[in-house]
């Protein structure tokens, strides 16, 4: 089973959405399809009734409707279910159509190309990051149990926090009410004023790093990207700690990070590219992250040490 960080945004969004407006079998045929992320695996029409807080009966009448449209399908002999053909078709045109990730890949190859290791691009949905792609590195590892539209928690991952570091302060606490976060490694920052400390200094410097806080033996950089409206992605360059360490203090990692996200930023519509992070965090209450240039063409250029 996978480990969720808690109630989605988006969950407690809909509990906010009158009564009035929802179609009930929509929603009970959304949380069937719903138990398939946070299973691994086929899973039994029981398990899935309880799972979706669903009534037996009514279960098996929603994953009937699923099946014939593609969505659920049935394993034989066993009779669990699995997701269908539908949800795969619907994933690749998402991806096909998803504007972030056609108008970074080419940035995201050149970073994997770069520096060898594994490539993420990521979007925030409620406490969690959604992985809109992954280029494996050039030696993969086997440590990182990231893939394409998987989830992980927000709070421990490196393109969590660059994507948290630009949200309200009362967007925060909306996802976190509890102020508690769920540790995953010795490292994990469990506490919601040490995390507002550490999305501050991401703020300030531009990039965020991930010290083993989600998987063990696993360093990530990562910085966000920002279209004209705000805070979108997050890219990142992921390895083996020994390996991330080196990159950071020979390799240049950061700047060319910072270089990237500006990059795909100006593509994406933020004027300029990052530099107008400034006015744009000033009117939040932020603070100026690191040193950001730009040419006259719009393209970032690495900044002077």
């Amino acid at each position: 089973m996978k480990t969720a960080a808690g109630p989605s945004l988006s969950a407690r969004r809909l509990n906010s959405i009158p009564e009035r407006y929802r179609i009930r079998s929509v929603d009970r045929a959304l949380s069937v399809l719903g138990t398939f992320l946070l299973h691994d695996g086929d899973l039994s029409a029981s398990e899935i009734s309880k799972a979706a807080g669903l009534d037996p009966s009514t279960a098996f009448r929603m994953l009937l409707t699923l099946e014939r449209h593609g969505f659920v399908e049935q394993v034989r002999p066993s009779g669990r279910y699995r997701l269908g053909a539908t949800c795969l078709e619907l994933g690749s045109r998402f991806l096909r159509n998803n504007d972030i990730r056609a108008r970074s890949i080419d940035i995201l190859e050149h970073l994997r190309n770069e520096f060898g290791e594994t490539v993420h691009l990521t979007i925030l949905q409620g406490n969690e990051v959604v992985y809109l792609e992954k280029l494996a590195g050039l030696h993969p590892i086997g440590l990182m149990s990231s893939r394409v539209g998987d989830r992980n928690p927000a709070h421990c991952t490196g393109v969590g926090k660059a994507l948290l570091a630009y949200i309200s302060d009362e967007e925060l606490l909306a996802r976190y009410p509890s102020r508690k976060l769920p540790r995953f490694t010795e490292h994990t920052i469990t506490d919601l004023g040490v995390l507002r400390a550490e999305l501050a200094r991401v703020r300030a410097e531009g990039f965020a790093v991930d010290q083993e806080e989600h998987e063990p033996g696993v360093k990530c950089v990562a910085v966000p990207t920002f279209n004209h409206k705000g805070i979108v992605a997050a890219m990142s360059v992921s390895g083996p700690v020994e390996r991330m360490d080196q990159h950071l203090a020979h390799d240049g990692l950061t700047q060319a990070l910072r270089q990237a996200g500006g990059e795909v930023s100006a593509r994406l519509g933020w004027g300029r590219g990052v530099d107008q992070l400034g006015d744009a965090q000033t009117q939040n209450g932020m603070s100026e992250p690191g040193s950001h240039r730009t040419g006259g063409n719009g393209r970032l250029r690495r900044a002077k040490s």
